[in-house]
């Protein structure tokens, strides 16, 4: 049941920032409000997803992340810290307070690869479409 959940996040966010990989996003000037709200609406997606996976894992007591969860809590509980963990993770603040274990590590660290390359996804999609005008 697990595993499956999880696939079925992955696959709706790659599914949902497919618009990413696409050749044009339309009309857009350099930088307008349109690329704020594509950028905003990528890095929600990826926080979001991670953090139902991180909720998955923690609500069929599978830690993956320790120092801010206490097990059987309620679940709105358990989804707000993995929002922050998520959250901290992928922008790479990394406060310390709290840190992934065991197969959260892989979790995190692709998190925070993909944390990485957004940005820099966004910059090279946007100067080679302005190159070509």
């Amino acid at each position: 049941m697990t595993v499956s959940l999880i696939l079925v996040i992955v696959f709706l966010m790659v599914g949902s920032m497919k618009f990413l990989f696409e050749k044009e996003l339309g009309e857009f000037h350099f930088f307008s409000l349109g690329h704020f709200f594509v950028l905003l609406y990528s890095y929600l997606t990826v926080l979001l997803g991670f953090s139902l996976i991180y909720t998955v894992f923690e609500m069929s007591n599978i830690e993956v992340i320790s120092g801010g969860f206490y097990h059987q809590e309620h679940y709105f509980y358990t989804l707000f810290n993995s929002m922050y963990f998520s959250a901290i993770t992928l922008f790479s603040v990394g406060y310390g307070d709290m840190y992934p274990v065991g197969i959260g590590k892989m979790f995190a660290t692709i998190e925070a690869l993909i944390g990485y390359m957004m940005p820099a996804v966004f910059v090279i999609r946007t100067v080679s479409r302005n190159e070509k005008v």
